[in-house]
């Protein structure tokens, strides 16, 4: 029975790619899933081309890492990615491999790249994504974000998986559309703590997330995310950051409950940042 379970989660996570659902393939941090998905409004370097393209403009050139552990253990995914400046311009690529780590036969790559242009305090950017693997021929679709400063507060407006198209591999000869996904985030980023959120008008998702610092090189992270009329997508939160001399380590563990027969579904997550320039 678990087996089963196994394959079905696979099959539906594949396709929510496209299906506007949360899903651990367009999210891909641990800072992010600490705090509830909530990092549409900031800016966190590579990592942010799966969230929110404008959000490479963070001054410094760097790369990324992240692991996950979902799906009893049984599915992983890497996720690796680097930006890098030119001058107000910010170019960004990343790669991604789901994979499980037994007999199931099952693997799919995403590919992205990005620019953000950086205009005074506030930043654009545009995304391009594509996916192949066992059960995809090909998909496309392009992401468009932005980030707006007012004071203590980032405002965003994202537009993911527009022009949505995918050829599944059962049916090589027919692509499919999708719609795109309007999300709206906003982040208050004071100077003992940072609030986060965001809201997505498509999918019926709602994150909210905290960091709250507790030396210069440690934090705390926690959040809530929903998924409106959906009851087990109710998920909460914890992680921490370590950050020194230009590396953040980020960890993070969503309790997600359980499916039926107890099988539990909590992925565990681990990130890592290095910034060239430095910096604690």
């Amino acid at each position: 029975m678990k087996k089963v379970l196994v394959v079905f989660l696979v099959s539906l996570l594949s396709i929510s790619v496209f299906a506007n659902v949360v899903n651990e393939i367009n999210d891909p941090s641990a800072y992010s899933r600490a705090m509830g998905g909530a990092i549409y409004a900031l800016y966190t370097g590579p990592q942010s081309i799966s969230y929110n393209p404008a959000g490479m403009a963070t001054g410094r050139d760097a790369v990324f890492f992240s692991h996950i552990e979902h799906f009893f253990g049984v599915v992983r995914n890497e996720f690796l990615s680097g930006s890098f400046r030119l001058k107000n311009i910010y170019v960004g690529g990343a790669i991604q491999y789901t994979y499980p780590v037994d007999e199931l036969n099952y693997d799919q790559y995403k590919l992205n790249g990005a620019v953000a242009y950086k205009i005074g305090e506030n930043t654009f950017g545009l995304g391009l994504n594509a996916w192949i693997g066992s059960n995809i021929k090909n998909g496309f679709s392009m992401d468009f974000g932005s980030i707006i400063k007012y004071e203590n507060f980032n405002f965003a407006v994202v537009v993911k998986n527009a022009f949505a198209s995918i050829t599944w591999a059962s049916t090589p000869s027919t692509s499919q559309s999708y719609t795109p996904e309007l999300i709206f985030g906003a982040s208050y980023i004071g100077q003992r703590y940072t609030l986060n959120s965001y809201v997505n008008f498509v999918s019926g998702e709602l994150g909210l997330g905290a960091e709250i610092p507790v030396t210069s090189f440690f934090s705390l992270l926690g959040g809530y995310r929903m998924t409106f009329y959906k009851e087990l997508s109710k998920e909460v939160s914890v992680g921490t950051r370590i950050y020194y001399h230009g590396l953040d380590l980020d960890i993070a563990y969503v309790f997600k409950g359980s499916l039926q027969f107890g099988d539990v579904i909590n992925p565990f997550y681990v990130s890592l940042t290095y910034n060239f320039s430095g910096g604690i």
